[in-house]
């Protein structure tokens, strides 16, 4: 019991100096949100200060235990995919992760006043994470997966945006899911200059903001080859008109492959309602495993969820064979004939 209302109160504590700063935060307050009196309080900390120091304590080892430091390095990637899934499991926590997040911005206030505050937000959004993948960079490349460069200076190269945008999830919050896109595209950027031998395999990643434009065009000219043939002019006029309609749009969270820089593949994921929308793949690319490669990245990304989606008859056999159950006949709707269809994503 003593433990957990310790823990209340470092969790209460985060939260205020988080918003109102260290000078902003007062014992009185912090212990009301409690519902405690002073005296309760002090049984587990002497002072303000106390608790502070203790807070910063409690953060330090919260993070190196789930994010890694230079200290305890994550387990070195065993190929340069794999250095991006090391990448986006780390943004993931960070972004996502509420002391964390909540931290990020109290050393951003504290870091003027303190020194201790100072002297962990330059450890952690700068040299900590440079450090770390200075050692990751170096075995990667004596295990000849990239190619020999200085890897303090490659470190340097990629930790420094990746932080950026991170930053940029704290300060503009409804810029988060374009923030991690852009830095997913970025990290295959970077394997693509570095490694010592790019794969003929498509590349899957988030698509930016700036690349739906083309992701929708591509949708629209793999509809009109091969599933509009199957459809009404109605059912044709329908779905060019979901490809134009910006609301509806908006709400999904767009996947693509990649072969030598051209998106050749791309797939939307409705992510209020977990209901694929798009899946969809040049022709020139069909039956290479790119659209079952799409489908498993973006199940990475929902863990433990029930999909649903609404199949073509030309795409009825593919989602069969990724493992897509039927959960009803084949209606049609506006011109568009389709077969409700659900896949449960097993946790990870």
């Amino acid at each position: 019991m003593a433990k957990d209302t310790r823990d209340r109160i470092l969790m209460a504590a985060l939260e205020m100096f988080s918003q109102k700063g260290y000078d902003g935060t007062n014992i009185r307050e912090l212990t009301a949100s409690l519902g405690l009196v002073k005296s309760s309080l002090y049984k587990h900390f002497k002072s303000k200060e106390d608790i502070w120091n203790s807070l910063l304590d409690e953060m330090i080892a919260y993070y190196s235990e789930r994010f890694g430091s230079p200290e305890k390095l994550p387990p070195i990637p065993d190929s340069p995919e794999g250095l991006v899934a090391m990448t986006m499991h780390m943004v993931d926590f960070t972004v996502h992760d509420e002391r964390v997040v909540m931290t990020r911005k109290l050393l951003s206030i504290e870091q003027y006043r303190d020194d201790r505050a100072r002297e962990l937000a330059t450890k952690h959004f700068l040299t900590g994470t440079k450090e770390m993948f200075t050692h990751i960079f170096e075995d990667m490349m004596n295990k000849g997966l990239l190619k020999i460069d200085d890897p303090e200076m490659l470190a340097f190269a990629y930790t420094a945006p990746i932080s950026a945008l991170i930053h940029l999830c704290s300060r503009e919050p409804e810029k988060t899911d374009d923030a991690i896109a852009q830095i997913e595209a970025f990290s295959y950027h970077f394997i693509k200059s570095y490694e010592v031998q790019a794969p003929d395999a498509a590349i899957i990643r988030r698509l930016t903001e700036k690349e739906i434009p083309t992701a929708l065009e591509l949708a629209w000219k793999v509809f009109s080859e091969y599933e509009s043939p199957d459809y009404s002019p109605e059912g044709t006029e329908e779905f060019r008109k979901c490809l134009n309609d910006k609301s509806y749009l908006s709400s999904i969270i767009y996947y693509g492959a990649f072969s030598k820089e051209h998106l050749v593949g791309m797939l939307g994921i409705r992510k209020d309602k977990d209901h694929i929308c798009f899946c969809f793949v040049d022709g020139k690319y069909h039956r290479k495993g790119i659209g079952t490669k799409m489908f498993r990245r973006m199940t990475d990304d929902f863990s433990g969820k029930t999909l649903t989606l609404n199949s073509s008859p030309y795409g009825l056999p593919f989602y069969k064979a990724i493992g897509f159950t039927e959960t009803d006949s084949e209606q049609t709707v506006n011109g568009i004939r389709f077969t409700p269809m659900k896949y449960i994503v097993k946790d990870r």
